[in-house]
């Protein structure tokens, strides 16, 4: 054997060894990836065939969480068909879910004892309310105020504008309202009654208790902390790919932002970053976390409210879910915890609200008894 036979040896022997470990390695990988499509095809295939029935450029961005790990699934329906999104960091308005966030700030500030649960509104407003109600933070959380939904001249307002409708809605207005027109629907305590105006004024209140606007409490005591890096609640701010929000025809929507009532809805986020939610919110280590689940108000003998969550009893699984949708005006989304098993999903969506309960979160809350078992 030659000299010049040794170094040829020793390339060909490194090249094969490297070819075998890549080869190994592709298989792991493909034998993980069948992993996760075994292990949610039925549900991931059933969203995927509900794109069907709505417009093109439909897209879904779920996040899949258990025991701290996560994966990612997008769809999107371009030209007539069904296929795969890399969504997991594109950012979509999340409506509602964001009173999840405004619960954990309230559990936050319970903690510290800057504020008792059964503190009265009025005591951190500078203005008198209405015929004195005694609603207290508990109950604006809850949704147990009496509260009504919205304020009843919130849509007659001379700047109101209803592709935008939460926009234009100012302190004065919503000062002018609860001392000179405020309603109650019942009494303080007394029964569930789901309100944005409450979690609006929730998170008025954290703001002045606070000392700073609602936004900046929430990035400083979640966003920040969590990397949330796409999160915001201006959509200015958004240094992500932002889905458009679409109609039921298909035709691109005005994206809402919260305004003075932005504790009820005006998030922007991605499935990546509420899975880093999702994962504090699972921790029973995480003692906001925990009060805000365990914080509970009774609606009837299978649904209760917590503090920012509503929690549900899958029947016939059996399965304790908290969690909550949202939907603005061409987006729906929901996120949904299963906090004993350590398990969540989200899906975000540029689907009309509408469509959007109807169609897709029947099969997220499929997906959670999925991801429990």
């Amino acid at each position: 054997m030659d000299s010049t036979t040794m170094p040829t040896l020793s390339i060909l022997s490194n090249l094969f060894f490297s070819i075998v470990y890549l080869l190994i390695n592709i298989e792991l990988c493909i034998n993980n990836y069948a992993g996760n499509l075994m292990t949610y095809p039925k549900v991931i295939n059933k969203i995927a065939d509900t794109l069907n029935k709505l417009p093109d450029k439909t897209q879904v961005s779920i996040a899949l969480v258990r025991k701290r790990q996560v994966s990612y699934h997008g769809l999107i329906r371009q030209n007539g068909n069904i296929g795969k999104a890399d969504n997991h960091s594109s950012a979509f308005e999340i409506g509602s879910v964001t009173k999840a966030f405004t619960g954990n700030i309230l559990a936050q500030l319970l903690i510290e004892k800057k504020v008792g649960p059964d503190d009265p509104a009025q005591k951190f407003l500078s203005f008198p309310l209405l015929y004195s109600p005694s609603f207290t933070l508990r109950h604006l959380a809850m949704h147990t105020s009496g509260l009504q939904r919205m304020p009843h001249d919130f849509d007659i307002q001379s700047n109101f504008d209803k592709e935008n409708p939460f926009r234009n809605y100012t302190e004065d207005q919503l000062i002018s309202y609860l001392t000179q027109n405020l309603r109650l629907d019942s009494q303080p305590g007394e029964k569930h009654l789901y309100s944005n105006l409450g979690a609006g004024l929730l998170s008025y209140i954290i703001s002045k208790i606070e000392g700073k606007p609602f936004p900046k409490v929430v990035a400083e005591r979640i966003f920040i902390p969590l990397k949330m890096h796409h999160s915001t609640f201006d959509v200015r701010e958004v240094q992500t790919e932002m889905v458009r929000g679409i109609d039921e025809k298909g035709n691109f929507c005005s994206h809402w932002d919260g305004g003075i009532l932005n504790g009820c809805l005006g998030i922007i986020s991605t499935a990546e970053d509420l899975s880093r939610f999702a994962i504090m919110a699972c921790d029973p280590d995480d003692v906001a976390a925990t009060l805000q689940a365990t914080e509970t108000f009774p609606i009837n003998h299978l649904e209760s409210c917590n503090l920012g969550w509503y929690e549900l009893q899958i029947m016939p699984a059996n399965i304790r879910m908290q969690g909550l949708n949202g939907g603005t005006g061409g987006y729906g989304a929901s996120i949904l915890l299963n906090r004993k098993s350590n398990c969540a999903i989200i899906l975000l969506s540029n689907i009309s609200p509408g469509r959007y309960m109807e169609l897709i979160y029947p099969l997220a809350k499929e997906l959670l008894i999925e991801l429990s078992n």
